[in-house]
């Protein structure tokens, strides 16, 4: 089995589970990769086998499971890695439980054990891809979003006003802190925080969500994924910000941002025993009597 490692931050008290962790990778592939980024963080922190082959930018070639090792923010970086969805992300939580990264560490050693045995179950998820004229540099590398695209104010009190249409009906005009179009997959991100619905991973739909709406009557608003959805802000503001994810472009006033579905899906790789209910259940406590302490 072929496999790429990737990584950020490491904290110290992870050093010994990381290193049992890279222990048993050496036994299912002697000559793993790793990112150059990530080597050098755990480097800081434990001895790293010489065995293991440091690449940057894309999962090499040959790759056939990306080990994604922190959190949900993690997993999002390493989508930008797989080669259009060609290769499965395991996400490694190395904190809390989160809802892509939904392995921990004390399952590593079972989750391997199921990848060994084929027992572990892929499911796909949509991303969102966005077209914006006159982008800075670094945009066009991947324009591509698999939580969500937001449009949001700068560093001013002014808020930010958004015309939505959908192909060429007129949506919408949102005055508001900000405007996100979220995937299912982002729907328990930034747009369950601004007051959006969950949304199953499976389901074929986006979430347009206001970011403090001046209308209180704006709410989040549920739209079949396919076809195209145009957003063109304008304000007070010179400048606006436009995000993909968590990585950020400065954005002008009335520039068209055009977002569609992606013609690739990300892989990410489960457990036998996980689906998203049992992820929702745990990570948002439900169930649970609120009067037991």
């Amino acid at each position: 089995m072929r496999i790429a490692i990737f990584g950020k931050a490491v904290s110290p008290s992870d050093a010994e589970a990381l290193r049992l962790a890279m222990a048993r990778v050496l036994q299912l592939d002697p000559e793993p990769w790793i990112s150059q980024p990530y080597l050098a963080a755990l480097s800081d922190h434990l001895s790293v086998p010489n065995a293991f082959v440091p690449f940057e930018g894309e999962v090499p070639e040959g790759t056939e499971v990306l080990l994604a090792f922190g959190g949900d923010g993690t997993v999002l970086e390493a989508a930008t890695m797989v080669r259009r969805g060609r290769i499965p992300i395991l996400g490694v939580n190395t904190g809390r439980l989160g809802f892509l990264s939904n392995v921990s560490m004390e399952e590593f050693d079972l989750a391997m054990d199921a990848l060994v045995a084929g027992t572990t179950w892929e499911e796909e998820r949509a991303l969102l891809q966005v077209h914006a004229e006159g982008m800075g540099p670094g945009f066009g590398e991947f324009p591509f979003a698999l939580n969500e695209v937001v449009i949001h104010k700068r560093d001013t009190a002014s808020m930010v006003v958004v015309d939505v249409h959908r192909g060429d009906t007129f949506v919408n005009t949102y005055w508001a802190d900000g405007l996100l179009v979220s995937t299912p997959t982002g729907s328990t991100a930034y747009s369950l925080s601004a007051g959006g619905p969950i949304m199953h991973p499976a389901s074929d739909a986006v979430i347009v969500t206001p970011v403090a709406p001046h209308n209180l009557n704006d709410r989040p608003l549920v739209v079949p994924l396919d076809g195209e959805i145009t957003l063109v802000a304008d304000g007070r503001d010179a400048q606006f910000l436009l995000s993909m994810d968590s990585r950020s472009f400065p954005l002008e006033p009335k520039q068209e941002v055009r977002i569609r579905p992606a013609d690739f899906k990300i892989r990410l790789i489960n457990l036998e025993h996980q689906d998203f209910f049992s992820t929702v259940r745990q990570k948002m406590h439900w169930g649970l009597d609120p009067r037991e302490r």
